[in-house]
Parts: structure tokens; C-alpha cells; sequence
């Protein structure tokens, strides 16, 4: 009677947890959903995604993750809307020209709500003038530094697509080597390669960083459709996305692990400046989308897609998963 009567209790128990959570309960044992994620560059603009894997908190909330590499955000949202990768990390701008074109993409929250970057120059140049006819090294067309450039460079008097030669070089490291090697004359970093550009004699000409400006940088991405027939595994991501952002805003020592882990990095100084200088100060506690961030996106592309002019910012986005979050109390706890 009693063997009965725990065999009952378990199975009530598991089915308990699968009404609420999805998980499967096998030889008392939690199985966990697998799934594939994209982020889209070896870079700290990524540490958000990549500190809830080294965490465990994606294992914590019942996710078995395989994070893949796609790199560029018209890579990584591509691989989203063919369902190689359900849910991606990625610069926005691709998520909404995705949309846009027809796609069902959408924004979940966003990750980095400005510019996060630095413009370092050759010798040559001077003042933002001197950028014309010089070549410009950025990721890929369409990446987030490439449109970071176009907003900002604009901003400061340039006609970026006439004044300028963009280059498409690749990630941040082979950006600077690409300067160091004198095939590009300007390009944007992030830290740590702001330090070793100083270290090698080249000049920040402007810091995007401090611009008064909101723009919707790099966010967390998937499918209307995806929500639709997997909400239960979105919220599972999104609630761990967000717990790896309180590890990483209350564990400076285990998120400079990560860093070090991820970036490849053995330089404490360079993981100190990428820290402090740039994940502490574009992180924030709940990553809602900036519509306004979004809306300075939709502006840009207006130029090439007419229906970018008559776009709202919300409809690129879902924010009902962190809603959820937040109305339930949730995160407020998590920094008592």
C-alpha cells in the first residue's frame, strides 16, 4: 500500500511539473529540452546569452543549450527563420529588416540599448571630415556596427553610403588587425580591443558610447510562430536570460571568468576594461526593447524599405514574457 501510495505521489508530482513547466520527469530524473541558440559574434556585446550557458541557469530552468555560432546578424536571424536556431542573440537591425521583408521575427527583449562601441582611426585622420573616401571596416552589411555607423556618422555631417568605403572584415579582433595591417583606415571596437588599439598607437576619434542616444542594439530574437507553439520553452529562456543578467550585474569575479572563458582572453586588465567599461555600463536590470531604439532602426532603413516609414516599434516586439516577470514580483526579489 505505501509502494502504491509513492508511486501515486510521484506521479502526481510529475505531472505537477509538466503542467507547469513542460519538463519531463524519467527514472526520477528531469529531462531537459534541448535547444539550439545563435549568437552572432565572439564578442562581450554576447556575454549576455552566454553567461546563463556557463551559469547553468538555462540547466536550472529545465533548457539543455547548444549555443552555435552564426556570424553577423543576417546570418543568425536567417538561421532562425529556416528553424536551425529557434532563438537567437543578435543585432536588432537584422530582427526588424527581417520583419520588415515579410519574416514573423520579433524582438523579446533587448540586451544592449545604446551604441556600444568606439571609432578608432589611423594617423591619416583627424576629425570625422577626414573619414571621406576612406575605407571603413565593419562585420557585414547589415550588422550592427555597419548600422551604428550609418546612424551616427550621418549625425556628425557625413553622407556615410557616399562619403565612405565599407569593408566588410569581419569580427572585432580581425577589425583591428585589419587597421593594425593598414587595409582599413577606421573601423568600431569594443573593449578589449580598445585597449590594445591604444596600446598600438591609434587614435578613438569618437566614443558612441557617449552618446545621449537609445538605440537597439543587440537583443534576444525568435518567431511569433516559435511563441506560439513553444511559449512554455520561451519563458523558460527568457527567465534564465534574466537571471544571467543579475549574475552577471551581482558576480563581477564569476562573470570575468566567463569573459576570459569566452573571449579567449588571459589579459586581466583588457577583462577589467570590458567589465566595467562596457558590460556594467549597457547592462540593465530588466531588457526591455527601446521603441525609440527601434525607431532610430526603422528611420535608417526607410532609405532602401518604403514600409520601414509607416512601421510601429512595438510591432517588432514581445514583451509579454518579461512582463510576466516583472508583475509577478520576480526580479525585485532576485536584488533584495
Amino acid at each position: 500500500m505505501n509502494k502504491q501510495l509513492s508511486l501515486a505521489l510521484i506521479g502526481l508530482f510529475s505531472g505537477v511539473l509538466n503542467l507547469g513547466f513542460g519538463w519531463e520527469i524519467v527514472n526520477g530524473q528531469t529531462q531537459l529540452e534541448k535547444l539550439r541558440v545563435a549568437y552572432s559574434a565572439i564578442s562581450p556585446t554576447q556575454i549576455h546569452g552566454v553567461v546563463p550557458l556557463e551559469a547553468g541557469l538555462y540547466k536550472k530552468n529545465g533548457l539543455d543549450v547548444e549555443l552555435v555560432l552564426f556570424s553577423g546578424a543576417p546570418l543568425a536571424v536567417s538561421a532562425m527563420i529556416a528553424g536551425e536556431t529557434p532563438i537567437i542573440q543578435a543585432a536588432a537591425v537584422g530582427v526588424v529588416n527581417s520583419q520588415i521583408n515579410g519574416s514573423d521575427a520579433i524582438l523579446l527583449t533587448g540586451a544592449i540599448n545604446r551604441f556600444p562601441y568606439q571609432l578608432y582611426v589611423d594617423k591619416t585622420i583627424t576629425r570625422i571630415q577626414d573619414l571621406k573616401g576612406k575605407k571603413f571596416g565593419i562585420a557585414r552589411i547589415g550588422a550592427g556596427d555597419h548600422s551604428s555607423a550609418m546612424i551616427v556618422l550621418k549625425r556628425q555631417g557625413l553622407d556615410p553610403q557616399k562619403d565612405l568605403t565599407f569593408v566588410q572584415v569581419g569580427s572585432v579582433p580581425t577589425r583591428l588587425a585589419a587597421l593594425v595591417g593598414g587595409s582599413i583606415q577606421a573601423t568600431l571596437l569594443i573593449p578589449p580591443e580598445t585597449l590594445q588599439a591604444k596600446q598600438a598607437g591609434f587614435k578613438m576619434l569618437l566614443d558612441f558610447t557617449a552618446l545621449d542616444v537609445e538605440y537597439q542594439h543587440t537583443g534576444i530574437a525568435t518567431t511569433r510562430s516559435f511563441v506560439r507553439n513553444k511559449p512554455d520553452i520561451v519563458r523558460r529562456f527568457v527567465k534564465a536570460y534574466v537571471e544571467g543578467i543579475h549574475y552577471i550585474l551581482t558576480n563581477p569575479v564569476g562573470t570575468k571568468k566567463i569573459m576570459r572563458k569566452f573571449l579567449k582572453a588571459k589579459n586581466e586588465a583588457a577583462i577589467d576594461e570590458t567589465y566595467e567599461g562596457l558590460v556594467l555600463k549597457v547592462t540593465s536590470r530588466i531588457p526591455y526593447p527601446t521603441y525609440e531604439g527601434i525607431q532610430l532602426i526603422l528611420d535608417q532603413l526607410n532609405a532602401t524599405v518604403p514600409a520601414a516609414a509607416e512601421a510601429d516599434p512595438k510591432d517588432f516586439t514581445d514583451i509579454s514574457f518579461l512582463k510576466e516577470l516583472e508583475n509577478s514580483g520576480y526580479i525585485a526579489k532576485m536584488y533584495r
